[in-house]
C-alpha cells in the first residue's frame, strides 16, 4: 500500500485505526472493543478496559496487578461485577505464552447496597488450587502471608483526548475525555516472589459459563489491529474482534499476525522489516514486566503511563506523537492506588 504524505491524512488514519469511527463514545484503549461485549447481547461488566502491572511504589518487593472492567460504570451499568463469572489474572513465568499461575476472582450476587462477597483463588497450571482470601467489595482485603486485594468502583485512570481526535484537531485543547468517568476494578498486590520469576508475562481475562468473554494484555491491541477496520479488505467480518477476545495468547501469532502487519505496513510501507519486527513485539498480546524494575510501559504498565503517546508514535512511525493529554487522576501512593470514584 502506498504511504500517505500529509499529517492530516495520518491523523484521519490514526483516528480510524484507534477508534474505528464508531458511535459509542467510550471506545478507546480496550473500552467496548468488540461487539460481543455491548448490550443487548453482551455484558459490559465482563468488558476489560485496561490491564496494569507494576512494581508497588510502597513496597518494591511486591507487584501490583490491576484489571479495569465496566466502562462508564454507573452509566452503562450499576458498577457491580457479574456474579457467576470469573475475573482472572494469568501469569506466564517462563516466556512460553502459557499461564503458569492464575489468580481467579469471583463475586456473589450484590445485596441491596450493591455490595458483593469477593473470593480470591490461586490456581497452579497443573490443577489444584486454593482460596487465598475472602471479603467484600469496597474494602481492602488482606491476603494471609502477604498482599491485598480490593474490588470496587474507581475513577477511570485512562486518559485520552477523544474529541480532539474526532475533529482531527490534535492537541487543541488537549482535554481528557475520560475525566470524571468511573470503572469497576480489581486491584491485587502480591509478593513478586510468588509469580515464579522476576520477568513475567501478564494478561487478564473474563470467563462466563466456561467461555472466555474478553482478554487483554497490552493496551489497545484488539482496538487498533483487529478488524473491523476501514483499511481491511471488503467482506472482513467485525466478529473477528470477538474471535480475538476468545483466543488464547499463544495462538495470536498464528491467527492474527497478518492483521497486525497489514495495519503497520500502512505507515511503514509494504514489506517493511520494521512492521514485521513490531508485529513480533506486539504479539502475543501479553503485558511483559520485570518486577525488579520500577520502569514503566512497555515494562509492564503503570497507572499514569502515557501509553497513547507511546503507541501513537510507534504505530504511525513518528507521524503522530501525542494527544497532549496527561494523567489527571488523583492516583494514590499506597494500596489500592486507583483514585476514588467520582
Amino acid at each position: 500500500m502506498k504511504k500517505f504524505s500529509t499529517i492530516g491524512l495520518y491523523g484521519l488514519m490514526v483516528l480510524a485505526l484507534v477508534f474505528g469511527l464508531v458511535a459509542v463514545p467510550a471506545r478507546a484503549a480496550d473500552h467496548l472493543d468488540a461487539p460481543g461485549l455491548t448490550p443487548p447481547g453482551g455484558d459490559t461488566r465482563l468488558d476489560i478496559t485496561d490491564v496494569y502491572a507494576f512494581q508497588s511504589p510502597s513496597n518494591p518487593d511486591n507487584t501490583v496487578l490491576v484489571m479495569g472492567v465496566n466502562p462508564l460504570a454507573g452509566v452503562l451499568n450499576d458498577g457491580t461485577f457479574r456474579s457467576g463469572a470469573s475475573y482472572e489474572f494469568r501469569i506466564d513465568s517462563d516466556g512460553d505464552a502459557k499461564e503458569d499461575l492464575t489468580y481467579k476472582v469471583t463475586f456473589s450476587a450484590p445485596n441491596d447496597s450493591l455490595q458483593q462477597d469477593v473470593t480470591l483463588r490461586k490456581l497452579p497450571a497443573h490443577g489444584g488450587g486454593s482460596v487465598l482470601a475472602k471479603g467484600q467489595t469496597g474494602n481492602n482485603i488482606s491476603i494471609p502471608g502477604g498482599g491485598s486485594i480490593h474490588a470496587g468502583v474507581f475513577d477511570d485512570p485512562f486518559f485520552f483526548d477523544l474529541n480532539a481526535f474526532l475533529s482531527i484537531n490534535f492537541c487543541d485543547p488537549g482535554t481528557n475525555f475520560f475525566q470524571g468517568l468511573n470503572i469497576s476494578a480489581i486491584v491485587l498486590e502480591v509478593p513478586s516472589s510468588r509469580l515464579g520469576s522476576s520477568n513475567v508475562g501478564v494478561w487478564a481475562r473474563t470467563v462466563l459459563n466456561d467461555q472466555q468473554i474478553d482478554r487483554m494484555g497490552r493496551p489497545a491491541i484488539n482496538t487498533v489491529f483487529i478488524p473491523n477496520n476501514p483499511f481491511e479488505p471488503s467482506g472482513t467480518e467485525p466478529s473477528q474482534k470477538n474471535a480475538f477476545n476468545a483466543t488464547k495468547p499463544r495462538q495470536d501469532q498464528k491467527k492474527f499476525r497478518g492483521e497486525v502487519v497489514d495495519t503497520l505496513e500502512i505507515f511503514y510501507g509494504t514489506g517493511s522489516s520494521t512492521a514485521q519486527a513490531l508485529a513480533d513485539f506486539l504479539l502475543p498480546d501479553i503485558l511483559t514486566v520485570d518486577t525488579s524494575s520500577s520502569a514503566g510501559f512497555p515494562n509492564g504498565r503503570g497507572l499514569a503511563d502515557d501509553v497513547i503517546d507511546i503507541e501513537l508514535d510507534l504505530v504511525t512511525n513518528g507521524a503522530v506523537t501525542s494527544d497532549c493529554v496527561g494523567n489527571d487522576s488523583a492516583i494514590l501512593g499506597s494500596f489500592p492506588y486507583l483514585a476514588p470514584s467520582n
